[in-house]
């Protein structure tokens, strides 16, 4: 084997779907180089995770493929919860469509798309820009470079090649080589229960078609979920541990569920995937090493599979890390930005492992008080309170789908914002620094200055003159009334580029919107 030596700015370990989207994200960047590696021959087919949140839509809408994406995959328009037996809670989904307006996104929707399609959609979309995913190629070994002016990491392939980069961006999953070589604790448990999922077709469902459905019984939890071409995913709780996918048939598998669900009529045939799992909950405790590391996906935290988080998570790492890591290779950006990324992501993977765990620890435990409750107190508070609420209260349909969509994750209490990142005296409506700007999608590219006072005043006419002077190549400027633009709040608020807001003012003060900016970006490089 010849070795052979290279460099580039960044370089991608693992080329699943976090990996993908980093790599989508940066190639919107031209002036950046970096490689995507993954050690497998070829992409995954099977299906995987399935559920493609709001958020995500958006992300995906930002590289037009969000149309793709939706043709592919299926929405949820009712959800079930059988309890011994019993239809306990029939929610009806396509409400949430209605409350788009309240909700303020274009995609008030659940999606099921499996994994496999996701992978594709955004590995061709790489493709049809001109880069390709290096198979069958895995890193063996880092080695720090430090000198007085060089600060890299030379990265030892299998294939012999020794590449020299800036940055390593470890999207290798959970059983992750660069966390493993770099000695990083993976603090957490893994659950005593093993879950089986399968991919199937089913013949006397007993509810309509997409809709997705629990049943608790007192021997565990199963599900059904629908999928494209009139598949369906099962999965259900196995107290007995099951390491591997031989281990249960689907034989075994449509017992479970059909005593589980007490409908002994469904017949479920054609199983193209069956596999079965032990869950874990574990998570870093730095998404950012040695300054040149960065951990994303399942790298950096792997939980429950309790509300599809998990992928969406991983694209959501990949977005908040890749303006920031082209804004400090193109736009020399302070090395502090980079530390939000941990700052931020950190505190969202803590946040759902902990939510996580204690939802499935309530679905899953054998313990006899909480099997008591799940039986028979979940029953009446489903009934009598969930139900209602969800039927007629508009406000409790946008807390849980914000909180399941990940539309309502913030950053308020981020490092970026510790110095005036909101100049002047708000309503307690307007959006504050560190949360998600509703319902627009920019070019991610770009910063975005969204003006709600008329121009003609004069000093909002010298704030915008003074962008326009200091901070054109980094800072596009919207008027609110002339785009159309379905919101109306006080000042001015920009905009970062992965959609959350950086800075707000109605007071257009420019040495404090300087003061501010200057954190995070040299001057006499802008």
């Amino acid at each position: 084997m010849t070795s052979s030596s290279s460099s580039t700015d960044i370089l991608i370990i693992g080329a699943g779907p976090t990996g993908l989207m980093l790599a989508c994200q940066l190639s919107l960047y031209p002036n950046i180089s970096f490689r995507i590696i993954d050690k497998n021959s070829s992409r995954n087919i099977h299906s995987r995770a399935l559920v493609v949140h709001a958020r995500s839509l958006e992300l995906f809408a930002q590289l037009n493929l969000v149309e793709k994406a939706i043709a592919q995959g299926e929405f949820v328009n009712g959800g079930n919860i059988f309890i011994r037996g019993k239809c306990r809670s029939s929610l009806n989904m396509t409400s949430i469509q209605t409350d788009q307006q309240s909700l303020l996104t274009r995609y008030p929707y659940i999606l099921f798309l499996e994994q496999s399609v996701t992978e594709q959609l955004l590995e061709t979309y790489l493709n049809e820009h001109n880069i390709h995913v290096e198979r069958q190629t895995e890193a063996i070994d880092f080695i720090d470079i430090d000198s007085k002016n060089n600060n890299e990491v030379q990265v030892i392939l299998s294939t012999g090649e020794i590449i020299r980069t800036k940055y390593v961006c470890a999207c290798d999953g959970a059983r992750s080589i660069v966390r493993h070589k770099l000695n990083l604790s993976f603090d957490g448990r893994t659950y005593s229960e093993s879950i089986f999922v399968a991919d199937c077709k089913i013949d006397n469902i007993p509810f309509g078609k997409n809709q997705l459905t629990l049943f608790f019984a007192s021997s565990g939890l199963s599900g059904i979920f629908p999928m494209t071409h009139d598949r369906y995913r099962i999965v259900g709780t196995i107290h007995e541990q099951k390491e591997t996918d031989q281990t249960i048939s689907i034989e075994e598998a449509a017992n479970i569920l059909k005593q589980r669900s007490e409908h002994f009529d469904m017949n479920i045939h054609d199983c193209s995937w069956i596999s079965v799992y032990r869950s874990h909950h574990r998570h870093i405790t730095t998404f950012r090493y040695r300054n040149r590391y960065f951990l994303l996906g399942d790298a950096a935290h792997i939980h429950s599979p309790v509300g599809g988080q998990g992928m969406n998570t991983g694209l959501q790492d990949a977005h908040n890390l890749a303006w920031k890591l082209a804004y400090l290779l193109t736009h020399s950006a302070r090395d502090r930005l980079l530390d939000t990324y941990h700052d931020e992501r950190s505190a969202v993977a803590k946040t759902l492992v902990n939510t996580t765990d204690r939802a499935f620890a309530f679905l899953s435990s054998v313990n006899w008080i909480t099997r008591l409750v799940r039986l028979f107190v979940t029953p009446v508070l489903l009934q009598f309170v969930i139900q209602p609420l969800f039927t007629y209260s508009r406000k409790f349909r946008q807390i849980v789908f914000l909180r399941v969509s990940q539309l309502g994750i913030t950053y308020r209490s981020s490092n970026i914002y510790d110095y005036g990142a909101s100049a002047g005296n708000f309503h307690q409506t307007t959006p504050q620094p560190g949360d998600r700007f509703p319902y627009v999608i920019f070019s991610p590219c770009y910063y975005h200055l969204i003006l709600f006072e008329n121009q003609q005043l004069t000093k909002v006419n010298q704030f915008v003159e003074f962008i326009k002077k200091e901070y054109s190549n980094m800072i596009q400027i919207h008027d609110s009334n002339e785009e159309k633009i379905p919101l109306q709040f006080e000042g001015a608020i920009l905009i970062r580029p992965d959609g959350y807001i950086a800075y707000r003012t109605n007071v257009f003060d420019i040495k404090h919107f300087q003061c501010y900016f200057d954190q995070f970006f040299l001057k006499e490089m802008i």
